[in-house]
């Protein structure tokens, strides 16, 4: 869909578009009051600086505001104001759109994670999708067809940005990947993301070129990317296809990868990137998942100019820290702790226990949410001041290393083992690119350790069989292996454990 994209269309306005109102919110807020504000500085200061791309659009500053304010209006049409909660289903280019007018509305926006229903809690006003039905789930549906975009077009584009009550208001919502069940609501406020967006410069961002985040924006590092990249005044490129990727890292100078390890393997196996696409690239920051010896083999293979870096944090508590992987075998390195953020190993009573040994990891930063929003399931996972995510770890060489997750410890036969562990051995076996373990069950009712793999090449089972018996102790031996295309993964790039677990117990129950 095309959003009146060419700069003929679009020429610089001659009218006033920034209303002075902007000024008033700079020089005296000491908090921002609404993200859109980066967006109308820039407008102001860069406004012809090439500031969106999505393969088919490209907006200079001055247009993209313009653009967007132009929707605003349009929406302001449907019955959207200030404090609405609208729930996004929209592909990226135009939930960015999307998302910054209701910025620029002081309305609440929510971007819907791919497979999943818009949940009942916490409540939306209004959706916002390409389906044609006029509700979805009972809820009043806007249609973002192309004569809507028409219509817009021809809105004046001139009304002042809404301020949000105070800095303390939720201006956006991030749902959780919910890997380990129902996704659970985040409220962001102008004050934590502007938090955020401070610290986010050690970890997400280069220092030259342009950045292409593959992270989506309906996870926080695809959100507060997509800001930190218009604070920053570069381009914001949502290339829609394989194709426009290549056609984004050729035109806008792209130095630096954003993604989780899924979405990166994706665009590359997509075979529209040649080697001289990527030649350019200086950085690349993973974040979601655990990494494998296989994968940073294969991601250098890709780009051998690129240094590979592991990011960590959450929804929850933003950015914590990120190192860089220099070499495969440094894949247990997870992140060297960031200024504005704290991690710690703890026992079970909440106590430190002493580098080197593992325990339950905690984290808190500037900008952490104090809790989750009401109708989430609550597992007690703020406690003290302090996020608790679910990982275990150890500090090891000045370095957080996580080992698995706590709830995906399986009991087997009255032995708890840790998926991770597994892991950790079949991804030093160089053919294997991607591992997964979990536990299924056979057709006799028998419950086993499955190990899951993916690879260039078809790998007899008895060599991966002997090459674990040969380092890792009998009872953590998988019994049954699987060669899959790929490992489910969500957006984040986490094992969707128990889908896999599924799907192999009902092929060995199949017999096929």
């Amino acid at each position: 869909m095309m959003i009146w994209v060419n700069r003929s269309v679009l020429p610089m306005p001659l009218s006033p578009v920034y209303p002075s109102v902007y000024s008033s919110f700079f020089k005296q807020s000491s908090y921002m009051h609404n993200p859109f504000e980066p967006l109308a500085f820039r407008a102001m200061v860069t406004p012809d600086y090439p500031a969106f791309y999505d393969g088919q659009s490209t907006l200079n500053y001055a247009q993209l505001h313009k653009t967007v304010v132009q929707v605003s209006e349009k929406l302001a049409e449907a019955g959207i104001g200030s404090g609405h909660r609208v729930y996004l289903l929209l592909p990226e280019n135009l939930a960015f759109i999307a998302t910054m007018a209701l910025f620029h509305r002081a309305a609440v926006s929510c971007l819907g994670i791919a497979g999943t229903d818009i949940p009942e809690q916490p409540e939306f006003d209004f959706v916002i999708s390409l389906q044609s039905s006029s509700e979805i789930n009972g809820i009043q549906n806007i249609v973002l067809s192309q004569e809507w975009f028409n219509d817009a077009r021809i809105m004046p584009g001139l009304e002042p940005m809404q301020a949000y009550p105070s800095a303390e208001d939720i201006c956006r919502i991030i749902l959780t990947s919910g890997t380990t069940g129902q996704p659970k609501a985040v409220g962001l406020t102008p004050a934590l993301i502007e938090q955020r967006l401070y610290r986010n410069h050690l970890v997400w961002g280069s220092a030259t070129g342009n950045d292409l985040n593959l992270m989506g924006h309906s996870s926080i590092g695809g959100f507060m990317g997509s800001l930190q990249t218009i604070q920053a005044g570069k381009v914001v490129l949502l290339p829609a296809s394989a194709d426009a990727f290549a056609k984004a890292i050729r035109t806008f100078f792209v130095t630096s990868i954003l993604s989780s390890s899924t979405a990166l393997f994706r665009l590359v196996n997509s075979h529209t990137l040649s080697a001289a696409d990527l030649n350019g690239v200086r950085e690349i920051r993973l974040a979601g998942s655990a990494l494998s010896p296989g994968m940073i083999s294969r991601i250098k293979q890709i780009c051998p100019q690129a240094r590979i870096f592991n990011v960590y944090g959450s929804t929850e508590v933003g950015a914590v820290g990120m190192t860089q992987i220099s070499k495969p075998e440094l894949v247990w390195k997870t992140a060297v702790v960031q200024p504005g953020a704290s991690a710690e190993v703890v026992d079970d009573e909440g106590r430190a226990v002493p580098d080197g040994t593992e325990g339950i990891v905690r984290v808190r930063s500037s900008g952490m949410v104090s809790g989750y929003m009401a109708g989430s399931p609550d597992n007690n996972e703020f406690r003290g001041g302090w996020f608790y995510p679910g990982d275990r770890g150890a500090f090891r060489e000045g370095a957080l290393c996580l080992t698995g997750r706590e709830s995906e410890v399986v009991n087997l036969g009255g032995v708890k083992i840790n998926p991770a562990e597994i892991e950790a051995v079949a991804e030093q076996m160089s053919a294997l690119i991607d591992v997964a373990a979990c536990q299924v069950e056979r057709a006799d009712n028998l419950e086993k350790l499955a190990l899951a793999y993916t690879a260039d090449s078809t790998i007899p089972v008895s060599e991966i069989a002997e090459f674990m018996k040969a380092r890792i102790d009998a009872s953590l031996v998988p019994t049954e292996y699987f060669q899959l295309k790929e490992i489910p993964r969500n957006a984040m790039g986490k094992v969707k454990r128990q889908e896999l677990s599924r799907n192999l117990s009902a092929v060995l129950r199949s017999g096929s």
